[in-house]
């Protein structure tokens, strides 16, 4: 072969060395979207927060001002609660029915964290309007916040 055939197999491997980086590097991007979209559904339990149907910790909340409140327990040191952070303000504004209220860990919310037997962020509890728990768990994703609030409205709303 002359040295024409060797340069130009060498700038088609050159360009096929670029063109697969580039389909390797959209195929990661792909995967961390595939990653985020598989969280499991539904939150779990984890062994702690209060018991269903329970009567909600008195913590100076009037749980008569929504038919639902949803309280949203984070941690200024949780990767996955600063996540969650704008989606749980968002849902706050967008729904007029929901009262959102978030406890971030600090010394002054420790008494609210053991009054709800929270161990562990994000966690989210809810209660009805009667002051009783309709839900609770970790929630690690906007899907099992609202899979959670759908359904505490259906179990507050059966007789």
């Amino acid at each position: 072969m002359n040295g024409t055939a060797w340069t130009v197999s060498y700038l088609v491997l050159w360009v096929a060395v670029v063109v697969l980086g580039i389909a390797v590097v959209a195929l990661l991007r792909q995967i961390g979207v595939l990653h985020a979209r598989i969280a499991p559904m539904g939150t779990h339990f984890a062994g702690e927060g209060p018991d269903l149907g329970a009567e909600a910790a008195a913590i100076g909340l009037d749980w008569g001002r929504a038919p639902l409140t949803v309280l949203a327990f984070t941690s200024p040191t949780c990767t996955i609660c600063r996540e969650l952070r704008p989606s749980i303000d968002a849902l706050r504004r967008q729904d007029h029915d929901l009262r959102v209220e978030v406890f971030d860990l600090d010394p002054g919310t420790q008494a609210v964290f053991d009054a709800f037997n929270v161990r562990s962020t994000p966690y989210v509890v809810t209660v009805d309007r009667r002051g009783r728990v309709q839900g609770r768990g970790v929630a690690n994703s906007m899907e099992q916040i609202e899979e959670l609030v759908r359904e505490s409205r259906l179990e507050s709303q059966a007789p």
